[in-house]
């Protein structure tokens, strides 16, 4: 494992501002310098590092897609992560090694104590430090005391920081250096910022903690609280030792700045993947990594371990079939903010204009007539049947875009012969439209749905394919809900038609009086079908043959059998008030029973419903957020297997739920 570390770098800089001096040679003003640490090669083909900079101005970070790698004078594919972000991040420990010795009694010259400067200088350390590196604290005078190992809980070092208090003790310099690099452990990234005012005077060799220090492995960087040149003697063997360096000064504002400038040199680190080639692997390599921070380049070169040989590939399925890495969201031209605003003004701009040629540049007498004609249409033999041709006023409007869009839609109908069966189901449905009027909302519906989801997400196919399919469904869904719940209505008032239709029969009224009768005094589906009827009937339709009809366009078997009944008491004769009133009776307990079988269905129902319907709303949320994470499954063989199988299971779970739920009476 290699290091090169240069900290501190802007702390000098702001020392050099403030007319402190700097061990070492220094710029007039420090530029940002990077700094590798922590390498290790794995078996595979990778070699991983940290990467950071020292110099950066506050609130500036390192850029990770400007990460570049150079192995031995060849540009190597890498992937940068902040380490505060990554995955695997390597362990981070950092150990604050504080002199609490009698000399820390004496004044700052800025007028604080020594040991009240290194007081608040930690506590900035420990509030600006990140969350994931573990923080310790070693104090030493004549002996170093380990009071809070390397932890993430920031409550005790902070207790153990403000109850810091200076003795009359000598100090023992090098057995605190040795004691944190023992403590620190042999793995992650380590390291030491150590506080002194003087040198050693009772504890072991210089050169025994040189040796720990470079033994170690850690990063050791460390404050010098003195303005005597020989004390930051030891310290400055010590930095070099540990590529690191050491600040000297007298003012605890420097102090405090120093140690803040550690932490926030930390929260810039990146961790970076490298990946080998097979030529560079077997033997250590010279490496180079270069970034961005801000405006400013930062770069740091060293040489690299023993990079070990590329792992062979092997034909395992899991690897091949197994989970796999989603590539990162890569923002394109319509991810831009000022996007998203343009392009719905100007879908509202182009709406506005459509609605206003449409619906305001109408002919108001063609409108009128309009009006009247679609009033009146309930009393014709067939509401739609008109020639596109013949019709001047539509549901959408009398203008001549309205009208030319209804025939051509027309046409299209008529040509594919679909407007019968949509006829039919818009009738049964109480929808007020012409099959013609019809396809238009439904195609404006499902292109408008697609278009809004296309512009929102950023024309990504995905979405836009499923809010296609929603756009095409809903409609269709909207009208057949609406056709069972008006059927559903006519069923609940059959009964009590009938019982009104047998005593306007035994009162002495004739068949179609009767259901006269009853159109007058019901409402809602029931009433206009039978008004329907009447209508035919006074055409010249039989009047058997027009409740026939509304049974066959209501899909009621029970007003089937009531037809029946009517035909035969035409035929052979009999009271047919009797047979109605009993026939109304039977189909009054079968409602009875009927209700009482749905309750005790409800939650069998609810739970299908439940069940079938969330599979397809969690894949609707995932295409429309994250289409990323489901688009190994429309890519890939497997994928497309599993969404035929799944698709399989749902269908054949939601036909045995349906046949479970589903009881005749």
């Amino acid at each position: 494992m290699g290091a090169l570390r240069r900290p501190l770098a802007a702390v000098m800089a702001t020392a050099l501002a403030a007319g402190v001096a700097v061990l070492g040679a220094a710029p007039a003003v420090a530029a940002p310098e990077g700094t590798i640490s922590n390498q290790a090669s794995s078996v595979g083909g990778k070699l991983t590092l940290v990467f950071g900079a020292d110099g950066l101005a506050p609130g500036v970070t390192i850029a990770p897609n400007s990460v570049a790698v150079t192995l031995a004078g060849q540009k190597v594919v890498s992937k940068a992560t902040p380490l505060t972000d990554a995955t695997e991040a390597p362990i981070r420990r950092s150990m604050l090694v504080i002199d609490v010795s009698g000399s820390m009694r004496q004044s700052t010259s800025d007028g604080a104590t020594r040991i009240d400067a290194a007081r608040v200088a930690a506590a900035a350390y420990l509030a600006a430090v990140p969350a994931d590196v573990q923080v310790g604290l070693i104090t030493f005078e004549d002996t170093p005391v380990v009071v809070v190992p390397p932890t993430t809980d920031r409550a005790p070092v902070a207790q153990a920081i403000a109850a810091l208090a200076a003795t009359n003790g000598n100090t023992a310099l090098f057995d605190a250096v040795s004691l944190a690099n023992k403590t620190l452990g042999p793995v992650g990234v380590r390291n030491q910022l150590v506080l002194a005012d003087g040198a050693d005077s009772t504890s072991s060799t210089l050169a025994a903690a040189v040796a720990s220090v470079k033994a170690s492995g850690s990063i050791f960087d460390a404050v010098a609280l003195s303005d005597k040149p020989a004390d930051a003697a030891s310290l400055t063997a010590m930095a070099k030792a540990g590529n690191g360096q050491v600040v000297k000064t007298t003012e605890a504002t420097t102090l405090t700045e120093t140690f803040r400038a550690v932490a926030a040199a930390q929260a810039t680190e990146l961790l970076v993947e490298v990946d080998v080639p097979a030529a560079l692997t077997g033997k250590s390599q010279p490496i180079t990594v270069t970034a961005t921070a801000g405006s400013a380049p930062v770069s740091a070169d060293t040489v690299t371990p023993i990079l070990a040989a590329v792992a062979t590939p092997t034909a395992d399925p899991t690897e091949l079939y197994g989970p796999q890495a989603v590539a990162p969201y890569s923002p394109g031209f319509t991810d831009r903010p000022w996007v998203l605003p343009v392009a719905v003004l100007a879908i509202g701009i182009a709406l506005f204009v459509i609605l206003a040629v449409a619906l305001l540049a109408t002919d108001r007498d063609a409108q009128t007539k309009g009006r009247v004609r679609r009033r009146l249409s309930r009393y014709s033999l067939s509401s739609r049947t008109e020639s596109p041709s013949t019709t001047t006023s539509t549901a959408l409007g009398e203008s001549a875009v309205a009208r030319s869009a209804v025939e051509l839609a027309g046409r299209v109908v008529q040509r594919r012969d679909i407007d019968t069966g949509l006829g039919t189901k818009l009738e049964a449905a109480g929808v007020p439209l012409r099959p013609a009027e019809w396809m238009l909302i439904h195609i404006g519906i499902t292109v408008g749905l697609a278009l809004v989801v296309t512009l929102l997400t950023g024309f990504r196919p995905l979405p836009t394919i499923l809010a296609l399919a929603i756009g095409f469904a809903l409609p269709y869904a909207y009208l057949s809900i609406k056709e069972g719940r008006r059927m559903a209505r006519f069923s609940e008032q059959l009964p009590g038609t009938l019982q009104l239709l047998s005593g306007s029969l035994a009162a002495g009224y004739s068949l179609l009086q009767a259901i006269d009768t009853v159109v007058r005094e019901s409402d809602g589906p029931m009433a206009a079908e039978l008004n329907r009827a009447i209508v035919e009937a006074r055409l010249g339709v039989q009047v058997e043959d027009a409740l026939e009809t509304t049974a066959r366009r209501m899909n009621s078997v029970d007003f089937a059998w009531v037809v029946m009944a009517i035909r035969t008491q035409r035929d052979v004769g009999g009271n047919l008030s009797e047979v109605l009133n009993n026939v109304a009776a039977t189909m009054r307990e079968r409602e009875r029973l009927r209700r009482q079988v749905d309750v005790l269905s409800a939650e069998g129902r609810l739970s299908a419903i439940i069940l079938g319907a969330l599979p397809v709303l969690f894949v609707t949320y995932l295409v429309l957020v994250r289409p990323e994470y489901i688009g190994l499954l429309v890519t890939t063989p497997l994928g497309i297997i599993m969404i035929v199988v799944g698709l399989t299971l749902m269908l054949a779970g939601a036909f045995w739920m349906r046949k479970v739920i589903k009881v005749e009476v």
